[in-house]
């Protein structure tokens, strides 16, 4: 019985993140078709599923999700080339939410969720991508502003609609099952 209830959850944590990855992947593409300004500068939700699944399911899971949603908009995309960059930005945008709610914040509530989609955002989208950037495409140093301000940006909007998801009670209840050790 134990046994069948693990694999249960297991099962559940794993068709979660394929959700999120999803979701990641189409706000991904949406955003770089109606956002995208100049070669370097585009606003995106794309950390989205990464961020809630290391809130919720810890760090490595959320490296999983944004490294497999980085993979997928990449194969996608017009240029199925990976950039190393770029994918360890996409995993550090998992990795940073996840350490945040395990270590620093642990009560699932608003300041979690700012604090974790903002470490993100600052590590994974605004430093490690912007480098990505300037390296691989020559982005301007300045271009970190312009980095900063859509990583603000998305920051707010992700976070708010986050609080949205953890309010839906049933949605809540399925996460909670399903990251329950």
């Amino acid at each position: 019985m134990q046994k069948n209830v693990q694999r249960s959850k297991k099962t559940s944590r794993i068709a979660i993140m394929a959700m999120l990855t999803a979701i990641s992947v189409v706000l991904g593409i949406v955003c770089k078709n109606l956002f995208t300004f100049g070669l370097f500068y585009r606003f995106t939700l794309e950390n989205i599923g990464a961020v809630i699944t290391g809130v919720f399911f810890g760090p490595l899971s959320g490296a999983i999700v944004g490294l497999a949603s980085d993979t997928v908009s990449c194969l996608l995309s017009s240029n199925p080339a990976l950039n190393p960059i770029l994918s360890l930005g996409a995993a550090l945008a998992g990795i940073v939410p996840g350490a945040v709610a395990r270590y620093f914040v642990r009560e699932h509530g608003m300041k979690q969720f700012i604090l974790a989609d903002a470490g993100a955002q600052l590590i994974g989208q605004v430093a490690v991508k912007s480098v990505g950037k300037m390296v691989y495409f020559g982005m301007p140093w300045y271009g970190i502003f312009v980095g900063l301000f859509f990583g603000a940006l998305a920051c707010v909007i992700e976070a708010a609609l986050i609080r949205l998801i953890w309010k839906n009670r049933e949605i809540n209840k399925l996460i909670i099952e399903a990251s329950s050790k």
